[in-house]
Formats: structure tokens, C-alpha cells, sequence
């Protein structure tokens, strides 16, 4: 069939405005794709993660019966977007810091574009952590701390300080704006939960009973709501126990044995890291045609700030 001369003339004009923009745009648009995919499955395998391979309640009186909530896909997205664009932002600015003090010209939309296809080494070490994440034992974990916003007990009857003095609440509902709930000695000391395992902490778990903080306390008493602005609880008892907001929450693991899966996890992704600060490392060497002893020192300089900011 043959073609009109019309249609030749928009062919020609078609290429003729795909020659003029610059290839750099399509690389940069690449680049990002391979970001949003890396971040995407960083999010999925850290659901698998936790969903799966994680099992968590409270060690703390009253809150045995509470389940935990597990995060959703949208939390985990945002602390991933948000971890990766920090790491993103960290390496974009030592980077340019970089290549001002040697002074070279700002090439922005070339180092995102390296930055950005430096994540396809994260893509490729998570490929590679997925068989170990299937096949890694159950964890176990017990929540020591925990602060809770917007707490309803239900059927309770308390007893604690108050600035006014020792107070006993018994009410159907007793609704309190803040709840703070975390294991310590009779002798008002906490345990370093993070240094304890074994032995040590379940003589930690047995030593330790239940405190709790809490204010904003409201409750009815001979049909009038009565308002506490804080209590120190020493005794409760309650049959139901809801919260609104998880605002924090530290843990001890409990299961003493670190399967050989989670030490592969661990270090791969710390090389995944490594590996990433590589790649920007050479590519930083060919964009500016830097001496290798520059480019390692720049590499160095972003291992040590990732570091310290726990990005490895």
C-alpha cells in the first residue's frame, strides 16, 4: 500500500521533534522508573516481612488480650519513599559538594540520573534476599513500652497518683487522652532492653511489673464527668482495653536463636547499600573525569554519612 505524501510529511516532522530533545530527559525518565520500582519492592518485601515472618504482643499487664495492628501498605510506602529519598538527597548533595569544591559546573540533571539508576542495585540484592525472606523461621517479640493516644477502658477500676493526691477510679468507661505503659523494677529502674538476651532478659521480664502513666483522664462520677489532668496508676483492672493511635512502641526479641536467613538479609542489605554508593562512586569519576583517589574519597564521604544516619 502505498503512502500519502501527507503522511510522510508528519513521519518527518514526528522525527524531526523527537531529534530535538535531548536524550538526557529520557535517561533521567528512566532513572526515575527504576527509583519507583525499587521503592515499590522494598515496600512489598517489608510487608512479607512483617506480616509473615514476625510475631509480636504485649508483655505488659492489662494489654495481653490487646492485638497489635499490623502497618499497612500505605504506612510502609511512606517510610520507604522517605528512607530512599533521604539516601537520594544525601548522596545528591555530598555529590555536589563534591564537584563544587573542585570546581566544577552543577550538573544536576546528570547526577540525578546517575543517582536515580543507582538504585538498580538495591533492585537486585532485594531479588536476591526474596528466596531467604520466604524460607526464614517466625520471630518472636514482646513489647516492653508503649504509647497509646485516645485510650478507652472499659469496666476498670484504678488506683494511682494524682497531683492532688492518691485517687481509686471505678467506672464503666474511664477515657484517657494519653497512655504511657512500659516495664521497670519495684525499685523504679529500667532494664537496657537492648542489651539484654537470654538468661539475662528473662530474669529482666520476671524482675520487672507493669507501670503505667497516664493523663488527660476523664470519667463519670455521680452523673457529672470528672476531669484528672494526670495519674500515676499503681493498681488496675479492666475488662476491655481500645486504643486510637499506636504513637510508639519498643520491643525485646524473644527468640534467642538468629537464624542463618537473617544474617544473609542482614548483609545483604548493607552490601545493597555499599553497592549503591559504588556505582555513584564510578559514576561520579566519569561524569566530571575526576582522579580515582577523588571519586573513592567522595564515595567514603557518603558510606560515612549514611552511616551515621543509619542508612546502612
Amino acid at each position: 500500500m502505498a503512502v500519502s505524501l501527507r503522511e510522510k510529511i508528519r513521519v518527518r516532522e514526528l522525527i524531526r521533534i523527537l531529534s530535538g530533545v535531548d536524550v538526557k530527559w529520557f535517561r533521567l525518565i528512566r532513572g526515575i522508573i527504576i527509583f519507583i520500582i525499587a521503592v515499590l519492592l522494598l515496600t512489598y518485601t517489608a510487608l512479607y516481612i512483617v506480616e509473615n515472618k514476625i510475631e509480636m504482643h504485649f508483655m505488659l499487664r492489662g494489654f495481653e488480650d490487646i492485638p497489635l495492628e499490623a502497618p499497612t501498605f500505605d504506612t510502609v510506602l511512606s517510610s520507604m519513599a522517605i528512607r530512599t529519598c533521604i539516601m537520594l538527597f544525601i548522596v545528591l548533595m555530598i555529590a555536589s559538594l563534591m564537584a563544587f569544591l573542585r570546581g566544577f559546573e552543577w550538573r544536576i540533571i546528570a547526577l540525578l540520573t546517575l543517582i536515580f539508576h543507582s538504585f538498580i542495585i538495591v533492585i537486585v540484592f532485594t531479588l536476591f534476599q526474596i528466596p531467604f525472606m520466604v524460607s526464614v523461621p517466625k520471630a518472636s517479640f514482646a513489647v516492653v513500652d508503649v504509647g497509646m493516644q485516645n485510650v478507652t477502658f472499659y469496666d476498670a477500676s484504678v488506683s494511682g497518683m494524682t497531683p492532688e493526691g492518691l485517687v481509686t477510679i471505678t467506672s464503666n468507661v474511664i477515657k484517657a487522652g494519653y497512655v504511657e505503659a512500659f516495664r521497670m523494677y519495684p525499685n523504679m529502674t529500667t532494664p537496657d532492653w537492648n542489651l539484654l538476651s537470654g538468661k539475662s532478659l528473662d530474669e529482666a521480664l520476671q524482675g520487672t511489673v507493669t507501670y503505667m502513666n497516664i493523663s488527660s483522664v476523664k470519667y463519670i462520677y455521680g452523673g457529672s464527668e470528672v476531669y484528672l489532668e494526670r495519674l500515676d496508676l499503681s493498681r488496675g483492672n479492666w475488662s476491655r482495653l481500645e486504643y486510637e493511635t499506636l504513637l510508639y512502641r519498643s520491643s525485646v526479641r524473644l527468640t534467642p536463636m538468629i537464624a542463618f536467613e537473617e544474617y544473609v538479609l542482614s548483609i545483604s542489605s548493607m552490601l545493597s547499600t555499599i553497592g549503591m554508593i559504588l556505582y555513584n562512586t564510578i559514576g561520579f569519576k566519569r561524569l566530571y573525569g575526576t582522579s580515582i583517589k577523588y571519586a573513592l574519597v567522595t564515595g567514603a564521604v557518603m558510606f560515612i554519612i549514611l552511616f551515621l544516619l543509619g542508612g546502612l
